[in-house]
């Protein structure tokens, strides 16, 4: 058999790959031109059939993170020259096996040289879509099998085969619950798999069609939630999400699909992720009320709605009178929401009565109590040690809290920085310094110096290559959502702020500094998603005689707060004037503490 012939497979591999994806620029014939070059290094060259371009739009067909994918297009491209050279110097059986058989596809293509495993899990899932999943990233693999091992009895092991054998039973298993293919990526399954940590207590936030009063007013008098089910199958509690999905769809075909999937992950939650000792909140005519959920989910008597068993704390709290951060929580739409990454300024909310048993019938589900985390409160001899009052101090770091990232400016020498670096490691108590990094921005710093990026390394046979080097803020992010650090403060203080570009230093984690629970695709890591965890803050400094914050990017300004260190003048300043004959506050506190920072007198 010609060599072209033998090696053919591989490049329809990366025709199927590269073709089909839409782009902004490169048109069909760019691409084509592409593929037929690479194909071309054969010898005889190889020339692809024209029946493959059939029916292939100009942009393509498949248009999701198109433009993360190509900016490791070339490196995918020499892992699949390394995979067909390696699939040239194989015994023909070795390769008729692999063509039969998904795990000696997989021994295979894993023998490759400098294995990149994204491509390559992309690569056996086009060659075996049956037994592979189009999932490839190692933390999602590694969430997904352990959040369903369970249903398969148990995992069989931590090797990639294993997990790829766990992945392919647990999707038998849910397809054959769902009555057709799952979808992983789908928001009831991805709900269930997905981890931000562990949140331990959850709290949700409960609504009702149309904000329906009545409906309302018997929660609070007859202490239970509910959720209407009136067209939908009977679920047990404790149901999967292919589950799920498959009666929503069937049984809530007159509505359309924004509308379906909301009621998947109401029902999904409500029957199988909200548990026993989790907060349970609702708002009307601007209050909100907190609750504590005491017992599982039930049916009423007409199998018309669902009901859990919920014990009611207060009367109410103001929705303007809460955080800004668990405002912006409580606008997020839908009828059942997961609202836990704001617990812990809920939990702030409970009264006493929270913290007592539960009535007997509750199967002795008792209200998880506060968990204690977060800062380390600030002493009066911490502000005495900075020149400064508690009180000011106080507001920083309820500021901070709240936003998780805020920006000291000023004139220079006010002692921004000496007071960043030493209030963070005194929230964060950290004599240490392994939880509070700093690093200096300039003018010709950038989002490879900040968050990662290709830097020259020499080869073990001599030659210069590139390497993908984390930068400061992806390697603290990484140490803070380790397990075990997620109550644990980490701070990550950027002096001299406004001297860098900052829309090119950040790149697209500006959406992170908004929506930090949710999850990104980044420009040199496309394939691994990226989140800022909650227990991750920014302190920022400016100097105003460098260049007025007026300036700065408008995003940048909507996303931090701001705090300048000056006296009160009578007009709502943050920080007090100077106390007669006592210790100096404000600017005088700032100067004073930028003398210590010098080491002047």
């Amino acid at each position: 058999m010609p060599p072209a012939a033998q090696n053919s497979w591989p490049w329809s591999l990366l025709f199927l790959q590269s073709l089909p994806l839409a782009h902004e620029v490169k048109s069909l014939k760019v691409k084509r031109a592409r593929v037929a070059e690479a194909a071309g290094w054969l010898e005889p060259p190889l020339e692809l059939p024209e029946e493959l371009y059939a029916g292939m739009t100009d942009h393509g067909v498949i248009r999701d993170r198109t433009a993360e994918f190509n900016w490791t297009i070339w490196d995918h491209l020499k892992w699949l020259c390394r995979f067909v050279r390696n699939v040239a110097q194989r015994p023909a059986a070795v390769v008729q096996a692999a063509v039969k058989d998904p795990l000696q596809f997989h021994r295979l293509a894993a023998s490759t040289p400098d294995d990149q495993p994204a491509i390559r899990r992309s690569i056996e899932f086009l060659a075996w879509p049956s037994y592979f999943e189009p999932v490839v990233a190692d933390v999602e693999r590694q969430e997904i099998r352990d959040a369903f091992a369970s249903l398969v009895g148990g995992a069989k092991g931590d090797g990639e085969e294993d997990i790829t054998a766990d992945i392919h039973r647990i999707r038998m298993h849910l397809d054959e619950q769902a009555g057709q293919r799952i979808d992983w990526y789908s928001r009831q399954l991805v709900s269930q798999w997905r981890k931000v940590g562990d949140p331990g207590r959850r709290a949700w936030l409960l609504r009702t069609h149309s904000d329906h009063a009545e409906l309302l007013t018997a929660w609070h008098a007859d202490e239970k939630v509910t959720l209407d089910v009136e067209h939908l199958r009977h679920l047990d509690p404790g149901v999967t999400a292919g589950l799920v999905q498959h009666a929503v769809d069937e049984d809530y075909k007159h509505l359309g699909y924004v509308e379906r999937e909301d009621t998947k992950t109401a029902v999904f939650a409500f029957l199988t992720v909200m548990k026993p000792g989790d907060l349970v909140l609702y708002q009307h005519a601007g209050t909100v009320r907190l609750g504590g959920v005491l017992g599982e989910p039930e049916y009423n008597d007409d199998n018309r709605r669902l009901r859990r068993k919920v014990r009611w704390f207060d009367d109410g709290h103001t929705a303007t009178g809460l955080p800004r951060h668990v405002q912006r929580q409580l606008a997020t739409p839908g009828i059942v929401v997961d609202v836990t990454r704001v617990v812990q300024a809920l939990q702030a909310l409970l009264p006493a009565e929270a913290e007592t048993e539960p009535d007997a019938d509750t199967d002795g589900a008792a209200v998880v109590p506060p968990v204690q985390e977060g800062f380390r409160p600030l002493t009066q001899e911490f502000a005495a040690s900075l020149h400064m009052e508690l009180e000011p101090l106080q507001e920083i770091a309820e500021l901070l809290e709240e936003n998780r990232q805020l920006v000291l400016y000023g004139p220079p020498g006010t002692g921004k920085t000496y007071l960043a670096k030493h209030l963070a490691a005194e929230l964060a108590d950290d004599t240490t310094d392994e939880r509070v990094k700093l690093v200096q921005f300039h003018p010709s710093y950038a989002y490879e110096d900040f968050f990662e990026g290709y830097r020259p390394d020499k080869t073990d046979e001599g030659q210069v290559s590139f390497k993908l080097v984390a930068g400061p803020l992806r390697r603290l992010a990484e140490e803070a959502a380790k397990p075990g650090n997620e109550k644990k403060p980490y701070f990550l203080i950027i002096d001299e702020m406004n001297r860098a570009n900052l829309a090119k230093v950040f790149g697209e984690l500006y959406f992170l500094l908004e929506y930090r629970d949710d999850r990104i695709y980044l420009q040199y890591s496309p394939n691994e998603p990226f989140t800022l965890p909650d227990n991750l803050y920014i302190i920022g400094t400016m100097n105003t005689a460098d260049r007025s914050i007026a300036m700065m990017d408008a995003a940048i300004r909507r996303r931090f707060s701001f705090i300048e260190p000056a006296p009160a003048d009578g007009a709502g300043q943050r920080f007090p004037a100077p106390v007669p004959g006592g210790p100096p506050t404000g600017y005088q506190a700032g100067a004073a503490a930028g003398c210590a920072e010098r080491g002047h007198r």
